[in-house]
């Protein structure tokens, strides 16, 4: 089951239509704010950011709320752009960031309490204008249930 979230009354129009369109029963999406996510503490065992930091002012609270969310153990998935100099993005599209530094990611996950397990880079294809985005991907972990020691009941007190 997926719940996706978006801030846009606009964008999650277009994705009830999409996943109705497709047939897709075990998917909803809902109004929401990423700095504010509208569920419990460890509610999730997965959650992906896809192409939505870039233009966040503050992508580190953005990653701590996620990391809230996640259960013990749970992953966290995050694909946005790798830095580039396409400042026009800024103008026309609203980015506020031109990419994601690795070495930003790496500092922002820690302090959300998560781990990097791993970082690809997928290079844009090849375009006879010569233009296009790298896209990073990170994959991180939130921390596993601390070990509980189990209660004896036949020692003494």
């Amino acid at each position: 089951q997926a719940i996706g979230i978006d801030s846009s009354r606009e964008m999650l129009a277009i994705a009830r239509v999409n996943l109705e369109e497709a047939h897709i029963r075990n998917a909803q999406v809902r109004h929401g704010e990423i700095y504010a996510l509208p569920f419990p503490d460890g509610f999730a065992d997965f959650v992906t950011i896809h192409q939505v930091l870039h233009f966040l002012e503050d992508p580190a609270r953005a990653l701590a709320e996620a990391a809230r969310i996640l259960e013990p153990g749970g992953r966290l998935l995050i694909v946005d752009f790798a830095p580039h100099e396409l400042d026009e993005l800024r103008t026309e599209h609203a980015h506020r960031r031109l990419g994601i530094a690795a070495e930003h990611m790496a500092q922002w996950l820690a302090r959300a309490g998560l781990a990097l397990a791993q970082h690809d880079v997928l290079p844009p294809p090849w375009r006879k204008e010569g233009k296009g985005l790298t896209v990073s991907l990170w994959l991180a972990t939130a921390p596993a249930a601390a070990a509980q020691t189990p209660l004896r009941m036949d020692a003494a007190p």
